[in-house]
């Protein structure tokens, strides 16, 4: 089925949106009603609305590929947000990511809140769509970030942390400490040029994702070398699991592009799911990575 298409100077004509709520994710006080009030709140027409569990997300998307939805709203973690954005790009028709999850990256550098009734409000307001950068990996997009190698475990750490789970985190160490200090090590060239022989862990930001991401057109990236045990103690545990890049032993800069040399597969966390790729790993930023309904970029 063919999509309308649209640019950055069309103006919102929307005839007919579609809702996916993934009953799974992490927040589910989203109601029905309340998003047809708020649809109808901004003059625009009823939303089909699918409130679905995790294993019918697939049959969700399959619906909308073939009902000529022209707007995609997806409310989910970030991993739903992910495959929602997958469908978009697919469909050229535009996003909105609403927050349901835990992290909700993507959610809150659109809109600026992780509440989902807010959330909705900013996009509706929005009277053009935009494009948001994204991440390519071997022919994947990622649209938050992704973790790259062997301390893949630290994203365990931080996301107990946020949950407030200090007790959890902490079971998190050992293996933190095992998989950089024993992980094997890769060599990474950034903007072609060799950036470093000694890293097994690698952390990409799309721009906007995290506040210190604040260029358009780089990621931001995050090296961590495989540290000895006596670095590991100078960087201390509980850094490690949040504030991590303040280490002076952690290298970040703005990278549009990473190539990785290694041997075999190489494990990645993108958008949070887990998932691997055969070496060579090349990365590179999407400018056009999807259409979103959302003002003009935002901090995370």
């Amino acid at each position: 089925m063919t999509h309308p298409s649209h640019n950055n100077q069309k103006s919102l004509d929307l005839r007919a949106p579609s809702v996916i709520i993934n009953k799974g994710a992490g927040k589910t006080e989203a109601s029905s009603s309340e998003i047809e009030t708020i649809f109808k709140r901004h003059n625009m027409r009823a939303p089909n609305i699918h409130v679905v569990d995790p294993a019918d997300l697939g049959d969700s998307f399959k619906t909308v590929s073939n009902d000529g939805t022209d707007l995609l709203i997806i409310l989910g973690g970030d991993g739903t947000c992910k495959s929602g954005a997958e469908v978009a790009r697919r469909l050229d028709i535009p996003l909105v990511a609403l927050p349901g999850g835990t992290m909700n990256m993507l959610p809150k550098a659109l809109y600026g809140t992780d509440n989902y009734a807010e959330a909705l409000n900013v996009a509706l307001s929005s009277s053009q769509f935009r494009w948001q950068a994204a991440g390519n990996i071997n022919g994947e997009y990622f649209y938050c970030g992704a973790h790259i190698g062997d301390p893949t475990i630290i994203s365990d750490a931080r996301e107990s942390m946020r949950e407030g789970d200090v007790i959890e985190a902490a079971k998190h160490v050992p293996e933190i400490i095992k998989s950089i200090s024993e992980g094997d090590p890769f060599k990474v060239r950034v903007d072609g040029e060799i950036f470093d022989r000694r890293s097994n862990g690698l952390f990409l930001s799309c721009p906007f994702m995290t506040r210190s991401a604040t260029r358009p057109d780089a990621f931001e990236l995050a090296s961590a070398p495989r540290l000895s045990m006596m670095e590991l103690a100078g960087i201390g545990m509980m850094a490690l699991a949040s504030d991590w890049r303040n280490s002076a032993d952690i290298r970040v800069i703005q990278a549009q592009t990473i190539d990785i040399e290694s041997q075999g597969k190489i494990d990645v966390l993108l958008d949070g799911e887990a998932t691997s790729f055969d070496c060579p790993v090349k990365i590179s930023l999407e400018p056009k990575g999807v259409r979103v309904l959302a003002p003009e970029q935002m901090h995370a």
